[in-house]
């Protein structure tokens, strides 16, 4: 299929349809305009008219709502871009055509995979040195001419390239568009993958060394002791695409050159005599989650044990959700260093007992947790939460702990699955926030 196809594909009444239910109406994000993806919403009407401005090549997005998150003390937050309901319809159409005609750039998003294969990797003796190379402000450092150029070769549909401008180009609160690619859509990504395609390419085919990027982080293995003109001609790419690395030559810079027999650190794993293991500031993030949970059960009045439970236990061996494996337990599958599995189960058993709730509450294992997210087949977990096997009944009674259970019966089944859908993007949102440091 050409181009021009898969943009007809993904911009039809059905498709519109199919990406609302499945990608935005169980979505609780909240755009400038205030208006909420629900049974409410009017999404045939709101797809007849982008559909009609869309093909005119005069769709315009409503500005972008600010979200600030913090990235610690002393440093800038990262912020988010948050559009409206009918435009998260049309970023979804547009970020699944660009995966149709990029099928290669949406492989490369999984932080997982390139993990297993760094594992490999650092265990292999011929390899000598590694490059760790930052990006200093990636996402807002994308060049908006450049990134244009490099969509042309593939992209000669002209509405889909208006698109594409407008979008990265529409203010987020104040902040200034003119060049950068706004975070928290669903179309960065991949935008920012096909943005150093090339750059990628060129290092990979190198034969003595690997190479592995996962947004503005870079690792390279190599051959020789020191490697010093191939680090210098991956900041020079790099400065070519209008990107700035961290300079390698500063003291505790986050851009480094060393051999294999020093330890360092990459997406939130620690690399330590050719073995991953887990960052101290990793554990402390999840400890001090936990904590939270536990500390915050005293504070509730009429608290049930049960609810506390729940939230303990899933913030402990992570769940599936959407086909997807989440949370801390499988972020850190890679690791190979299970003394922290079990200093984390006793953190968990003294936090229970200094709140009295020892007794109470039934704690889960992140030593067992660790071996049973090694299963290949999703739905073989018994220890894990598996959220997409939930039957409509199990779904009742997960909302019954949120909500009066006689309301809760006499609900259809359709509002139940919607309900359902809700409450557990939002657990499945407090998951992510123990791994959100690691890129």
């Amino acid at each position: 299929m050409k181009a021009y196809d898969f943009f007809l594909k993904r911009f039809s009444r059905e498709s519109l349809l199919d990406i609302y239910y499945k990608h935005v109406h169980y979505t609780m994000s909240i755009g400038v305009d205030g208006v909420i993806a629900n049974d409410k919403y009017d999404v045939s009407s709101e797809i007849e008219l982008i559909l009609k401005k869309v093909y005119k090549g005069n769709y315009k997005f409503s500005k972008y709502k600010e979200k600030l998150i913090s990235k610690g003390a002393r440093k800038h937050p990262r912020v988010i871009s948050i559009p409206t309901v009918r435009d998260r319809i049309v970023l979804k159409a547009m970020h699944l055509t660009l995966q149709d005609i990029y099928p290669e750039c949406s492989k490369t998003l999984i932080p997982q995979l390139m993990l297993d294969e760094i594992k490999s990797q650092v265990k292999n003796y011929k390899f000598k040195s590694f490059i760790k190379v930052d990006i200093k402000e990636f996402y807002p450092s994308i060049n908006h001419k450049l990134l244009e150029e490099k969509l042309s070769s593939r992209l000669p549909t002209k509405a889909l390239r208006l698109l594409i401008t407008s979008a990265i180009t529409n203010p987020t609160g104040l902040q200034d568009s003119k060049r950068g690619v706004p975070q928290g859509l669903s179309i960065s990504n991949i935008l920012a993958e096909i943005y150093l395609k090339d750059l990628d390419a060129k290092f990979r085919c190198i034969d003595t060394n690997t190479y592995n990027r996962y947004v503005d982080d870079v690792l390279v293995l190599s051959e020789n002791n020191r490697p010093i003109d191939l680090l210098d001609d991956i900041i020079n790419e790099f400065s070519n695409l209008n990107l700035t690395c961290h300079p390698y030559d500063e003291e505790g810079s986050k851009t480094q050159i060393d051999t294999l027999n020093k330890e360092f650190d990459f997406l939130g794993y620690y690399i330590k005599n050719r073995k991953l293991t887990v960052k101290k500031e990793s554990v402390l993030r999840v400890e001090n989650s936990i904590a939270k949970i536990i500390n915050s059960h005293k504070y509730i009045s009429e608290a049930k044990a049960s609810i506390t439970q729940n939230k303990l236990n899933l913030r402990v061996t992570g769940c599936i959700f959407e086909g997807k494996r989440r949370g801390w337990i499988f972020y850190y599958s890679q690791m190979e260093d299970d003394t922290i599995l079990y200093k984390l189960d006793n953190t968990v058993k003294k936090l229970l007992k200094q709140a009295k709730l020892d007794n109470t509450i039934k704690q889960k294992k992140f030593s067992k947790a660790f071996y049973e997210c090694s299963r290949n087949k999703l739905n073989n977990h018994k220890y894990i939460v598996n959220f997409d096997g939930y039957s409509i009944s199990e779904k009742r009674d997960l909302l019954t702990q949120f909500m009066d259970k006689v309301k809760i019966k006499a609900l259809n089944d359709d509002v139940v699955n919607s309900l359902f859908s809700k409450r557990v993007r939002h657990l499945v949102k407090d998951l992510e926030e123990d791994i959100r440091e690691n890129s």
